[in-house]
């Protein structure tokens, strides 16, 4: 369970419900199939909020596995 004052260090797949993702540079909804934590890297930003709008289920990737999956 991540809860609103833990950092995540790597990825989290929705898999059902709706979040929506605050950072410097706007607001975003994400539901099934999309990805949190990459685009946000890639931008620079560590400042972004995560808020669940319905009830979810997420798949969290850890940064180390993401890397391996990346590199083969």
């Amino acid at each position: 369970m991540v809860d609103s004052n833990t950092p995540v260090n790597g990825l989290l797949l929705v898999l059902q419900g709706l979040l929506t993702v605050e950072s410097p540079s706007g607001e975003d909804e994400r539901g099934p199939g999309n990805v949190i934590g990459q685009w946000e890297r890639l931008d620079g930003s560590d400042d972004v909020r995560v808020v669940a709008v319905s009830d979810v289920r997420l798949v969290a990737v850890d940064r180390a596995a993401w890397e391996t999956a990346q590199t083969g």
